[in-house]
């Protein structure tokens, strides 16, 4: 058995749902040993002889458990390091006092550190209903940083950092330790299939105010420490449009400086304590943010603990694939992570085996079926012979050289059965690439993009394919009505089977980020793409024009309506534009200069 620690860290805790979050861990006793540390912050002396007198700690699922108070705040990351410093475990749990883990969580966390790469460092749980949106690599599960909600450290990685910083009080000190990590070497990692229920939020979209000023101070600390002049420059400009905007919750000016003035208090400490980039790590600050964000942060997800009997339908990934053998790898290791665990991974290569020692490979984390076609017969014929081997109830297409996000069959499938729909599409990145090593599927991301965001509309579709394939879930009665692609069509085969699918039956968007497909960042490779697609054009549109649609009139006009409404832009007026700077606190300023500027740019003919 392998022994863990569990760092907890409260404050003023609620009695019942420390029990849920102590009886969930409690659950994991059968095959590992658990340590229980527990710090508590409260001020109030009541608290933790509450917490000792718990009748969770008294099951004997605890190997050991140390409860202590601080006797003062001493805020998150100095809790947890209190906690780290009495323990010996190999592995150390940090751990929210409001996270409940789904079942089988834990022992799943715990497996796959020990046998994951020995430099990796963290591996961060999901939380759920509300996933952080931070983008993560769909292959490897590498992410930028590791939240402190909920997150399995290797001891000695946490130790040979020094842990959390404890100049930190809270929000943002995650970021920290995990910058520290990979600035020195280690890999912090996203691991979507072990999930907490994390209640952080009480209505989607929902502004705290402490977590705003935490959050603002922390980064402009740590702009100190990792950024040079120009970000931390670009902080305090940050800071003084946000004091200047309009208010959104009372005190939040006043809060924003005082937070500026605690992280100015604070400037030696980060500034003496510089850390710099790497070839494998470089900081990223977007805003007040750290991280690429995916769109759908309020998504929401439903707890397996809470609603164990819901449908789990099968899901067959369809891959066609012609010896590219580095990008199948990438490709598959996406569909390992799906955190849809009813799923089929159907491979056809198109022409010799080529690919079958990568298929093997994955045996043990997929049920994967592989077929290669002897001789080439094209995209089209290998799509099909794929559709005809797959035994899903739902079906998604994956190119070799695309990517699903781990809950890109999640989302989908709940989204299409909750619409009653047979087909259901998330957005998708089109992410340019510089490749260096084609062979070895060695390249560099330069752009992410969602070039599609189109509400499902016939008539827009019939005009140009706004769904890209791998972003699309259908139900396999589509296949069974009309058939699969069609073979003589070697590009945009998948809009002439949109279009087919679609004719009687309506897709359903979703607004959050699943996939993401690669495409040519250089000019000379993105004008051959294209050129591909625009020969192919006339040919898909007129396959087109022999379709034919029942419908009423009725229908048609609001196929008509939805069009119009799709395609419509939204207009502005001078006033408008006159409303919105005059009406803002720092565009106001700048009217005053209208009338000089454009008298100067008049004397000199610049303008008319």
């Amino acid at each position: 058995m392998r022994d863990v620690d569990l760092s907890v860290v409260t404050f003023r805790p609620e009695t019942d749902l420390l029990a849920s979050l102590l009886g969930s861990l409690a659950e994991a006793s059968g095959t590992l040993r658990l340590h229980l540390l527990v710090q508590d912050n409260s001020p109030e002396p009541e608290h933790v002889e509450s917490i000792r007198a718990m009748p969770e700690l008294a099951t004997g699922a605890f190997a050991s458990v140390d409860v202590r108070r601080s006797g003062e705040n001493l805020g998150f990351g100095r809790g947890h390091n209190a906690n780290a410093r009495r323990g010996q475990s190999p592995w150390l749990l940090v751990i929210n006092q409001d996270c409940i883990v789904e079942p089988g969580a834990l022992e799943r966390l715990v497996e796959a550190a020990a046998a994951d790469d020995a430099r990796v460092a963290a591996w961060e749980m999901r939380q759920i209903p509300y996933e952080h949106p931070k983008a993560y690599d769909p292959a490897t599960l590498d992410s930028p940083w590791a939240s402190g909600a909920a997150t399995l450290f290797r001891r000695g990685a946490y130790d040979a950092v020094g842990g959390f910083d404890e100049a930190i009080f809270m929000y943002g000190e995650d970021v920290d330790l995990s910058w520290r990590l990979r600035a020195r070497g280690w890999r912090v990692t996203y691991q979507p299939r072990c999930a907490v229920v994390h209640r952080t939020y009480r209505e989607a979209g929902e502004v705290k105010p402490l977590q705003v000023f935490g959050g603002v101070q922390t980064n402009l600390c740590l702009r100190m420490r990792y950024g040079g002049p120009a970000r931390i420059a670009q902080g305090i400009t940050m800071l003084a449009a946000e004091i200047l905007s309009p208010r959104s919750f009372p005190g939040r000016r006043r809060g924003l400086a005082l937070a500026g003035l605690k992280a100015i208090a604070r400037a030696p400490r980060f500034l003496l304590s510089r850390v710099a980039p790497t070839k494998d790590f470089r900081p990223q600050f977007t805003g007040w943010g750290y991280e690429t964000r995916r769109e759908g942060a309020f998504h929401e997800f439903r707890s397996r603990r809470e609603h164990p009997d819901e449908p789990r339908p099968k899901v067959s990934i369809l891959i066609r694939t012609v010896n590219r053998t580095a990008w199948l790898r990438e490709a598959l290791a996406s569909c390992a992570n799906q955190t849809w665990e009813n799923l089929e991974v159907v491979v056809v290569e198109d022409g010799e085996p080529a690919s079958r020692a990568v298929i093997d490979s994955f045996r043990g984390r997929l049920d994967i079926r592989y077929e290669a076609t002897g001789a080439s017969g094209g995209r089209s014929r290998a799509g099909n012979r794929a559709l005809a081997l797959a035994t899903g109830e739902w079906m998604n297409f994956l190119d070799d050289d695309d990517l699903l996000f781990a809950d890109h069959v999640e989302v989908l499938v709940g989204a299409a059965l909750a619409a009653g729909a047979k087909g259901a599409y998330g957005l998708a990145w089109e992410t340019k690439i510089v490749v260096h090593d084609r062979a070895a599927a060695e390249y560099e991301e330069t752009m992410h993009a969602t070039i599609h965001r189109q509400p499902f509309d016939r008539i827009t579709l019939w005009h140009h394919n706004y769904l890209p394939i791998q972003a699309v879930l259908f139900h396999r009665s589509l296949y069974e009505r009309h058939g699969g692609f069609a073979e003589d069509m070697d590009q945009l085969e998948d809009w002439n089977l949109w279009t087919r699918y679609t004719l009687e039956d309506d897709f359903v968007l979703v607004e959050k980020t699943t996939s993401k497909y690669r495409v040519p960042a250089e000019t000379r490779g993105a004008a051959e793409r294209q050129a591909l697609l625009d020969a192919a054009y006339a040919d898909a549109l007129e396959r087109q024009r022999k379709l034919r649609i029942t419908s009423s009139p009725r229908d048609l006009s609001d196929m008509a309506d939805a069009y119009v409404r799709s395609q419509a832009l939204m207009m502005l007026t001078r006033q408008d534009v006159k409303r919105f700077v005059l009406g803002n606190r720092l565009l106001g300023p700048l009217a005053a200069w209208r009338k000089p500027v454009v008298e100067w740019l008049r004397r000199w003919r610049l303008i008319k």
